[in-house]
């Protein structure tokens, strides 16, 4: 005869899990759209592109932004593991961040 064996139950993922997925999604468009009309001001202000220039590197930014986290999910499931690849994430953002925190100087 077969042992049968427990069936497993748990409480992760599932339906449990859309509505935090959801308003994650939602949070992070209204950021990117605020993000967009705060950038195109700074990018024709500050760095004197054109709107046309502006755009553009928003796009490619945006397009960017879109197309890592699908790097990231293959590096993920297939070389380091998810908690690797956050922790690398985190530093080489730390690392690259670090240089742009000198403050700005003060005008006499």
């Amino acid at each position: 005869m077969e042992e049968v064996l427990p069936k497993k139950t748990t409480n992760k993922g599932g339906l449990r899990t859309i509505p935090f997925i959801i308003s994650n999604e939602i949070f992070e468009k209204v950021a990117t759209f605020g993000l967009h009309a705060n950038m195109i001001l700074y990018l024709t202000e500050r760095y004197h592109m054109t709107a046309a220039t502006g755009t553009v590197v928003l796009y490619f930014w945006n397009a960017i932004s879109n197309f890592l986290p699908i790097f990231g999910a293959v590096l993920s499931d297939s070389c380091l593991g998810r908690f690797r690849v956050i922790a690398l994430g985190s530093v080489v953002s730390l690392v690259v961040s670090t240089p742009h925190i000198n403050p700005t100087p003060l005008m006499d």
